[in-house]
């Protein structure tokens, strides 16, 4: 673009576009900085289009594409004439760009191709010389535009060998982290990196007069003709900034435009709009090929923020920032309210923001003082400049001027995402009350990556915040027992517990000599009576085939129900407790295997437990599951998933907490997590008032001097608290509603006490509809009186299964 300033002089300033214009009408309204030229500014609005950071490159014609094959086929090669040249870049522990290159076997055409790498860490600040190894794990891949096609550049951040951790200078894994965490808010982010090209100096030591300054080192006319400018002695390093971003454009970097800048020989280039962390994967692999440029060229490339002392602009990166709401309808209110939050945290900002940005944030050039915070229209002197584009259509984006040029891009973007979504977060809980929090877990047979995305944009969909997600290998849950615990009583019966340590009751005891034909007393004291996992060792057999002798034995023939998740069975001789409990927890134990976990929360009036479980998640059974639920996508979209059989209702693809308290007793499980420190924990650990009796009551107060029974009666009575939270407690402690046999769910009411009939045989226990089981849910049952056994009160069935 090229314009006349205040004097008539010709000015210009490069921008990106997606396609070339065949009319005037085909472009669109751009702007500047009309300070520096005597006029006015006003800032426009981006437009992005996401960019999958695995998105493939296009393969070149000769060349194999896809994973590298490793040394080991390159020993077998003949001649490496068509083989691929990949460039590694990444950061030290001064934020520097650092590169090394390797020779692969194929063209990468996304970044699952390529292998971890490493290097000595301890010539980079990174580790010690007697433990330097670091490793190198991709994350973003571009086309090299040195070498040409086909081969590749490659952004990669540093990990230590020894511990798998992030290492020194790795800003990246913190900020992808906090991405994720708020995803939600859809991020977006455009950097304006200014930089000043140096006449070199001796090597090693800093350049320090600006190209394009008189050769005696004196300063020469005062800035202002150099802006976006013309013309030979103004616009001075012309040829690098254009082959930098011809080099960009080639490479894939997201660069959108360029101008001049107000002193001689400094230049800027925006990079995005991008999505979350992949700004700092752009912003870095920029920042390196400018690098590349300027070694041919013979001059430094200084991103210091106050390259030559004086009555000059410093050197900045103002980030341009937004979110969903931010662009919506109505956001310029979130502007404000995130530009007022920035404001409390200025402190925090400023250390993220660059190094002797100090030098930079006087007040005297371009922003206020680095002490002084305050935001504005169209205002270049504010902290925070929202474009009067945002202020006229009532949604926008923001821009931080603070900044440095030499500031680290994933520090910068992480303090803002963190401050952003801490203030969303305030709202969220001002406006809508409380949040539900959820342990979410992907089941062994569906651990895939398509799967684990179809959750992520599954939650995202719903409202729903990632906190934070992993892998929980299948080593790890079979030592620690995690999946023994999850499953709770049956499992303690089956793995945890000896038949010396069960309670079978007298009339249990009958019924099993009656079917048997010898005395429970007489198997046990001749030890013919094991738990499942001793019964595998003592039959030398694995536990899939002890589940599978268990799925053949018969009702009233080979085995008996002695109570709730409580069976014995008679298998080759001996008798097995829960023997069907083995090859359930063999499916989360089997070498090679793993979950993956989400925790996760959500408004409490955005979205009902129930529905949570219902809709989102989808029922036991993913066949009969809603079509949108997660469990039925899965059931549906098996093959194109990458499952290896279709999904049944043992292997249904996601578990999700059945309650806030069952996602209370899995974090504390799963993660290790503190009761006193989990958010639902610490809620009910800090005795919250409660309806109770028509008043308010302190929980604690009610609980006084009371025995667990008692306990159950008082929570059965909060009419305002979580029902979901005090049905599942009195699920949890009455040993119902536990999951067996396939991930079914038996009737929560099935054990709640005495003066509760028996079933007729042929009518399954398990829930069939509204949460209850057939026989429950009968129009028989219904209105029939029974005691609570939990208050002694008589009530109907339907009414004690409505409160």
């Amino acid at each position: 673009y090229v314009w006349l300033d205040a004097k008539q002089v010709p000015r210009s300033k490069t921008m990106t576009m997606t396609s070339r214009p065949s009319k005037v009408s085909d472009l669109r309204v751009w702007n500047y900085d009309g300070s520096s030229t005597e006029q006015a500014k006003a800032k426009a609005a981006a437009k992005s289009v996401e960019r999958d950071p695995d998105e493939g490159l296009a393969p070149v014609k000769g060349f194999p594409s896809g994973k590298d094959a490793g040394a080991g086929a390159l020993a077998k090669l003949k001649t490496f004439t068509k083989c691929v040249l990949a460039e590694y870049v990444w950061l030290d522990a001064k934020q520097v760009p650092r590169s090394k290159t390797m020779t692969m076997t194929s063209r990468p055409s996304k970044v699952s191709d390529l292998r971890v790498w490493n290097y000595d860490g301890s010539s980079t600040e990174q580790a010690d010389g007697h433990n330097s190894e670091v490793l190198l794990k991709p994350r973003a891949i571009f086309n090299d535009p040195f070498r040409g096609p086909p081969h590749v550049l490659v952004m990669a951040d540093c990990w230590n060998a020894w511990d798998d951790k992030p290492a020194i200078g790795n800003t990246r894994a913190e900020c992808a982290a906090n991405m994720t965490k708020y995803k939600q808010l859809d991020p977006w982010f455009g950097i304006e990196q200014e930089y000043t090209l140096m006449v070199p100096g001796k090597v090693g030591e800093k350049a320090t007069v600006p190209l394009g300054f008189n050769k005696d080192g004196s300063a020469p006319a005062p800035q202002g003709p150099y802006y976006t400018s013309a013309g030979f002695g103004v616009a001075i390093g012309r040829p690098i900034a254009d082959e930098h971003y011809t080099m960009c454009m080639e490479a894939g970097v997201k660069i959108s435009g360029i101008n001049a800048e107000v002193m001689p020989g400094q230049w800027e280039y925006q990079i995005g709009p991008c999505r979350g962390v992949e700004i700092g994967d752009h912003m870095t692999m920029a920042r390196y090929i400018m690098l590349r440029v300027t070694e041919k060229h013979g001059v430094v490339c200084s991103i210091d923020p106050k390259p030559a002392e004086g009555d000059w602009n410093g050197a900045g990166c103002h980030t341009n920032f937004s979110t969903a709401s931010m662009r919506a309808k109505g956001g310029y209110d979130v502007i404000i309210k995130i530009c007022e939050a920035f404001g409390k945290v200025v402190k925090q900002h400023v250390q993220d923001y660059g190094e002797d940005n100090h030098k930079r944030l006087t007040g005297k050039h371009e922003t206020c003082d680095i002490n002084t915070f305050k935001y504005g229209v169209a205002n270049r002197a504010a902290s925070i400049r929202i474009p009067r584009d945002a202020e006229k259509d009532g949604r926008g984006y923001m821009e931080d001027r603070r900044p440095g040029a030499n500031c680290d891009p994933y520090r910068v973007c992480n303090r803002i995402i963190i401050t952003t979504g801490e203030c969303m977060n305030q709202d969220i809980v001002a406006e809508g009350g409380a949040k539900h929090a959820a342990f979410v877990f992907i089941k062994p047979h569906a651990v895939y990556d398509k799967v684990k995305d179809l959750v992520k944009e599954k939650l995202a969909e719903n409202g729903i915040t990632i906190k934070s997600e992993g892998q929980i290998k299948a080593e790890t849950i079979d030592k620690k027992k995690l999946i023994d615990v999850h499953y709770g009583a049956i499992a303690a019966k089956a793995v945890m517990m000896k038949p010396s340590e069960l309670t079978v009751q007298e009339k249990a005891q009958k019924e099993f000599e009656t079917q048997f034909g010898v005395a429970w007393s007489k198997v046990m004291e001749e030890g013919l009576v094991y738990n499942a996992m001793d019964a595998a060792k003592k039959l030398d057999i694995t536990a899939d085939e002890l589940g599978e002798k268990y799925d053949q034995l018969k009702k009233g023939e080979t085995i008996i129900k002695f109570g709730g998740g409580f069976y014995c069975g008679k298998v080759d001789g001996i008798y097995v407790i829960n023997g069907f409990y083995m090859s359930m927890r063999g499916k989360f134990t089997a070498k090679g295997t793993s979950i993956y976990y989400y925790e996760v929360e959500w408004p409490a009036d955005k979205l009902a437990w129930s529905d949570f479980r219902g809709k989102v998640l989808g029922g036991t059974d993913p066949a009969t599951a809603p079509g949108s639920s997660l469990r039925n996508i899965v059931y549906s979209k098996w093959e194109e998933l990458g499952l290896q059989a279709q999904p049944d209702t043992g292997d249904n693809g996601v578990h999700a907490s059945a309650s806030p308290f069952e996602a209370l007793a899995e974090r504390c499980n799963w993660l290790r997590a503190s009761v006193g420190r989990d958010s639902f924990g610490k809620d009910w650990s800090q005795d919250p008032l409660v309806e109770f009796e028509g008043g308010k009551k302190s929980l604690f107060d009610l609980m006084e001097d009371l025995d667990d029974c008692s306990l159950l009666g008082i929570f059965r009575s909060l009419p305002n608290c979580s029902s979901s939270w005090c049905l599942a407690l009195v699920s949890v402690v009455d040993g119902a509603g536990e999951e067996f046999g396939g991930g079914e769910q038996e009737c929560p009411w099935w054990w709640l006490g005495p003066g509760w009939q028996e079933p007729p045989d042929n009518l399954p226990r398990l829930m069939q509809q509204d949460g209850l089981c057939t026989w429950c849910a009968s129009a028989t049952m219904a209105d029939e009186k029974r005691v609570d056994p939990a208050t002694g009160d008589a009530i109907t069935f339907k009414e004690l299964s409505a409160a």
